[in-house]
């Protein structure tokens, strides 16, 4: 039964991944390939590392599993906000359809 759940976050983990390849080549602008890119690639890497965990053969694995994944929640929703305020602050225009939230 483990093993099931462990191969449904494998599968689960490429389609977002998937997904988020999609959105870089579908989305009109910098800033929605962006978030595209960015939500992909931190629920691909979180069932990732959910089915390694299940199917790692001890604990020590697994916590070292649990605090790559707790950095790259961190770091990676971090730095790609960062990227985008850098070009909204170097002047990159988002289409016309993207809504904007002034401050």
């Amino acid at each position: 039964m483990i093993k099931i759940i462990a191969y449904l976050c494998f599968l689960g983990s490429f389609i977002a991944f998937g997904l988020g390849t999609l959105g870089l080549f579908r989305l009109p602008d910098a800033y929605s390939r962006m978030h595209a890119a960015g939500i992909g690639d931190t629920l691909g890497i979180g069932l990732l590392g959910l089915g390694a965990i299940l199917l790692g053969p001890s604990w020590i694995l697994r916590l070292k599993i649990l605090i790559i994944l707790f950095l790259f929640w961190i770091v990676n929703p971090t730095m790609t906000h960062l990227i985008a305020k850098a070009a909204l602050i170097r002047g990159t225009q988002p289409t016309e359809e993207t809504k904007l939230r002034r401050e």
